[in-house]
C-alpha cells in the first residue's frame, strides 16, 4: 500500500512538473512570437526609410516586406536579408564617399570666399563661424546637411557682392525660368508656392532678388517631391498592412479549417465505431431483451456523436461566416484605398497634359496627340494639316501694362481660338505666347478658312488695358501633311517656318508653307 501510495505521488509531482515545463513553454513561444512581430514590423518600417537610396536595395527591401508579411521563415529570409545587407554595404560605402567629396567641395567653395576682396568685416566673421563648424568630421548626412545649407544661404546673401560686374537685366533668364515652372505639375501648398513664384519672377528683380527667388524655387521644388514621395510611400505601406491583414486572416482561415477537419475525421470515425459496435451486437444477441438494452445503449452513443458532429459543423459555418465578414471588410477597404489612389493619378495626369492658364492642353498633350494622329494618317490616308499661331507684339503688352494683363490676353485668344474652330480641331498652347492646331481629317485649304474666321475674330476683340484700347492681331504658319513617310515633326518644322515667314514679311497675316521657299 505504501508503494502504491508513494508511486501515486511520484505521477503526481511529475504531472505537475509536465503542466509547469508546458505553461513555460507556451509563455516562452508567446514572448518570441510577440518579439519576432515586434522585430518583423520595425524591419519593415525601416526598409521605408532606407526606399530611394538605390534602386537594387529597393528591389531587395521590396521582397524583404513581402516575405516577412508572410510571416516567412528563417530559411527563405536569410537568402534575402543577406542580398540586402550586401546592397547596403555599397550604398554605406558610396554615401561615405560622396561625403567625403562634397567636404572637399566645401573646403574649396569657401577657400574661393576667403579670397573675395568685396567682402566686408561681419560677412568675414560669419564666414569663420562656417569654417569652424567644418573643422569637425562630418561622419553622417544629418549633420553634413545642416553646413550645406548654411553655406548656401551665406552665398545667397553675399552672391552680388562678390560677382564684379553683375548683370542688370534678367528678364530672359526670367522667362525661362517661368515657362519650366509652368510645366511643373503640383498641388495643394506647392502649387500655390509656385504660383506666387511666377509672379514674382515675371516682374523686374535684381541679381539678389533673382538668387533668393531661385532658391526658393528650388526648395518649394524639394518639398513638393518629398510630400508626393512621402504620400506615396504612406499609401504603399497602407496596402502593404492592408495586405498583410488578408494574409493573416486567410492563414488563421485555414488553421482553422485544418483543425475542424480533425475533429470532423474523429467524429467520422467514432460514428463508424458505433454503428460497427452495433451490427456486432445485433449480429452475436441471443436474447431479445439484452439486445434491446444494448441497441438503446449504441443509439444513445450514436445520437451524442451525431449531435458533437452537428455542433461542430455550426460552429465551423459561424466562423467561416465571420472570416469572410472580415475579409469582405478589409478587402472593401482596399478598393477604396486603390480607387482614390488611382483617381489622384488620373487627375495628376490630367493636370500634366493642361496649361494651368489658358485651361489649354499643353505641349507634352500635342505630343501624345501628334503621335496619334500620325498612326491615323498612315491607316487612313485622310488630310491632316498643323498650324503654328504667335500672338503679335507681345511683349509690348506686358511691358507696357504688367503681366497680368499679358495672362488675360492669353485666356481670351484661347478661349476665341477653342470657338472658332470645329470640335475636333485640336487646340493647345505649344509655350509663351505661341499655340498650335491640328486639323484632322482636313485639307490646307479648309484649315486656312477656320484660321482667317479665328484671325479676323481675334482683331475684333475689345481689348481694353488702362483706359486705353488695344487692337491685338495673330501671325499664322499652316502646313499639310503630305507624304506616308513624312513624321508630324517635320510638318511642325514646316508650319514653324511659315510662321516666321508671317511675321518676317509684317505679321497679322497667314502663310501657307507650301508658298514659303526652302
Amino acid at each position: 500500500m505504501n508503494q502504491s501510495n508513494s508511486a501515486e505521488e511520484k505521477l503526481a509531482i511529475l504531472e505537475k512538473r509536465l503542466n509547469q515545463t508546458i505553461q513555460s513553454r507556451k509563455q516562452l513561444e508567446d514572448e518570441y512570437q510577440h518579439d519576432w512581430t515586434h522585430f518583423s514590423n520595425m524591419l519593415t518600417q525601416l526598409s521605408y526609410a532606407c526606399g530611394g537610396l538605390d534602386q537594387n536595395l529597393d528591389n531587395s527591401l521590396t521582397k524583404l516586406r513581402g516575405l516577412l508579411q508572410r510571416n516567412s521563415g528563417m530559411e527563405q529570409l536569410k537568402p534575402v536579408m543577406a542580398e540586402s545587407e550586401t546592397h547596403i554595404q555599397s550604398v554605406t560605402h558610396r554615401v561615405q564617399r560622396n561625403l567625403k567629396a562634397s567636404h572637399e567641395a566645401t573646403l574649396e567653395a569657401i577657400g574661393w570666399l576667403k579670397k573675395q576682396p568685396a567682402l566686408n568685416q561681419d560677412a568675414r566673421a560669419e564666414l569663420q563661424r562656417i569654417i569652424d563648424s567644418t573643422e569637425s568630421q562630418h561622419v553622417s548626412v544629418m549633420h553634413y546637411i545642416p553646413l550645406l545649407i548654411s553655406l548656401l544661404k551665406y552665398c545667397q546673401r553675399l552672391g552680388h557682392d562678390i560677382v564684379e560686374q553683375p548683370k542688370q537685366d534678367y528678364s530672359q533668364e526670367q522667362k525661362v525660368v517661368v515657362k519650366l515652372i509652368a510645366q511643373l505639375e503640383f498641388t495643394g501648398s506647392t502649387e500655390q508656392q509656385l504660383i506666387a513664384l511666377t509672379r514674382q519672377l515675371k516682374g523686374k528683380l535684381t541679381a539678389t532678388e533673382l538668387l533668393t527667388a531661385m532658391v526658393s524655387l528650388l526648395e518649394t521644388i524639394i518639398d513638393g517631391v518629398n510630400l508626393e514621395r512621402q504620400s506615396a510611400q504612406n499609401f504603399l505601406l497602407e496596402i502593404s498592412q492592408t495586405l498583410g491583414a488578408v494574409q493573416g486572416t486567410l492563414s488563421q482561415s485555414v488553421q482553422e479549417r485544418s483543425h475542424y477537419e480533425k475533429d470532423n475525421s474523429t467524429l467520422n470515425q467514432q460514428l463508424k465505431s458505433n454503428v460497427d459496435e452495433l451490427n456486432a451486437s445485433v449480429q452475436g444477441a441471443q436474447h431479445l431483451e439484452t439486445l434491446k438494452q444494448e441497441v438503446a445503449g449504441h443509439l444513445n452513443r450514436l445520437n451524442e456523436t451525431l449531435q458533437e458532429k452537428l455542433a461542430l459543423e455550426n460552429k465551423e459555418r459561424q466562423q467561416f461566416e465571420r472570416t469572410t465578414s472580415k475579409l469582405t471588410s478589409k478587402l472593401t477597404h482596399f478598393e477604396q484605398q486603390v480607387h482614390h489612389y488611382k483617381q489622384k493619378l488620373a487627375e495628376q495626369k490630367f493636370k500634366s497634359l493642361q496649361d494651368s492658364l489658358t485651361k489649354l492642353p499643353n505641349r507634352a498633350a500635342l505630343e501624345e496627340r501628334m503621335s496619334v494622329e500620325e498612326q491615323r494618317f498612315k491607316r487612313t490616308r485622310e488630310p491632316l494639316s498643323i498650324a503654328v499661331l504667335d500672338i503679335d507684339f507681345f511683349k509690348r503688352i506686358n511691358d507696357n501694362f504688367g503681366h497680368s494683363a499679358g495672362d488675360k490676353t492669353l485666356q481670351v485668344i484661347a478661349s476665341m481660338l477653342r470657338k472658332a474652330v470645329n470640335e475636333a480641331d485640336f487646340v493647345c498652347r505649344y509655350g509663351g505666347e505661341e499655340f498650335v492646331i491640328l486639323f484632322p481629317n482636313t485639307s490646307i485649304t479648309d484649315a486656312q478658312a477656320r484660321l482667317e474666321k479665328a484671325c479676323d475674330r481675334i482683331r475684333n476683340i475689345p481689348f481694353k488695358f488702362r483706359s486705353e484700347d488695344i487692337r491685338i492681331t495673330v501671325s499664322v504658319g499652316i502646313a499639310e501633311l503630305q507624304q506616308v513617310n513624312q513624321s508630324l515633326t517635320s510638318l511642325f518644322d514646316a508650319a514653324d517656318k511659315a510662321l516666321y515667314e508671317a511675321k518676317r514679311t509684317g505679321r497679322n497675316k497667314i502663310v501657307l508653307a507650301s508658298a514659303v521657299s526652302d
